[in-house]
């Protein structure tokens, strides 16, 4: 007798879907691999564009903390990192989330400030680690890194 794996499927979830509201001034970005990505449309040609991107990582048996921790390590290997600052908070919909920020050197951008939040998601057997992470140029911070911050917070997750 054959039988059907299917996906999705309780045996074979879909990731969380995502909502992030759109500021005026910025739009969808037509991206492979993140779930969805928006960037600011004012910017000069051959510049950098600050932008949001969700991303959703599948894995096994991971925390909050651990994913935290994974998040923090990763930014730490960038280019002169300097963190401003990490916090636990609710957002995406008051789930716990885990929220890093700070900037790195970049060869073709410069300083780039990037401002991170994680949470995780149970999905059946699994566990998606989803990322919602804004990036501007240093020059960028003082008029998007407020948008960026209010995508965030805006930002939901929906089953």
């Amino acid at each position: 007798m054959t039988t059907n794996a299917t996906y999705p499927s309780a045996e074979f979830p879909a990731p969380a879907g995502v909502s992030v509201p759109v500021p005026e001034g910025w739009a969808s970005l037509a991206a492979v691999a993140p779930l969805l990505a928006v960037g600011r449309v004012a910017h000069e040609p051959g510049t950098f564009q600050a932008n949001l991107i969700v991303t959703s990582k599948r894995t096994l048996g991971i925390t909050l903390a651990e994913a935290a921790e994974a998040t923090a390590q990763s930014l730490r290997t960038s280019p002169e990192w300097a963190e401003t600052g990490q916090e636990f908070c609710d957002a995406l919909g008051g789930r716990p989330c885990f929220r890093i920020e700070g900037a790195f050197s970049s060869e073709q951008a410069g300083t780039v400030y990037q401002a991170a939040l994680t949470t995780v998601v149970e999905r059946g057997p699994f566990v998606d680690i989803v990322q919602v992470v804004g990036s501007c140029t240093a020059s960028q911070v003082d008029d998007c890194l407020p948008a960026i911050r209010a995508m965030q917070q805006g930002a939901t997750l929906t089953d």
